[in-house]
């Protein structure tokens, strides 16, 4: 006779109240939710001070290429290049037009004020607004010139500031009082970015004190 295989017996077979169904428990729902809100407890501050400090220095860094570029501008035309600082309500620009003291008509909060090769095919404006950096309030002061202090002029031979000794602008976190950068000028044409020595313990990376 042919042998029969034996049948396995389902060992959960007749036993009452066994679902095949798997799922969580709500009390292991509740151990995930905590954990998961512990964690995001402890990193938003971390992101939040990422951003600041990402913030503070992108607009350092921005300030700094615009006044390098006018050093560079009347050193390449030989002739003499200034820029324009200007504030209102938050908003704020940083404009930059061929001139010198009294000769300098250039109002960046002025659309084409700051104007280079003015009358020529190639005349441009160059400005850079306050809208275009992605925290714009994180400017907080500038000094850029000594007589005028919302005027900065580089001669055409060195690119060096001229009649005054150094322009200062000062960038700090929207706080005010968390994160802060200074973009220093000095007589020579030296341009940098430090951070501030009042704001001890909170530096942002990268960057020398001042």
């Amino acid at each position: 006779m042919p042998s029969q295989s034996p049948t396995r017996r389902d060992p959960q077979k007749g036993k009452k109240g066994f679902s095949k169904n798997k799922g969580f428990t709500v009390i292991e729902l509740m151990i995930v939710v905590a954990t998961v809100a512990i964690i995001l407890s402890l990193a938003l501050p971390s992101y939040r001070t990422i951003i600041e400090k990402r913030a503070v220095s992108s607009g350092a860094e921005q300030v700094m290429a615009f006044l390098s570029s006018a050093q560079v501008e009347a050193v390449k035309r030989n002739r003499f290049v200034a820029v324009n600082y200007q504030w209102n309500d938050g908003n704020w620009c940083l404009g930059m037009t061929e001139g010198r003291n009294d000769a300098v008509d250039c109002d960046c909060s002025v659309a084409d004020s700051c104007l280079l090769d003015e009358g020529d095919a190639n005349e441009q404006e160059r400005v850079l607004w306050s809208s275009v950096l992605n925290r714009p309030e994180v400017l907080s002061a500038a000094t850029l010139g000594t007589g005028d202090a919302n005027t900065l002029v580089f001669d055409p031979v060195r690119g060096l500031v001229v009649d005054t000794e150094s322009a200062q602008v000062q960038l700090s976190s929207p706080d005010g009082e968390t994160y802060a950068l200074h973009v220093n000028m000095t007589a020579t044409g030296r341009v940098d970015i430090c951070n501030d020595n009042d704001r001890a313990g909170k530096v942002v990376p990268g960057y020398e004190d001042c």
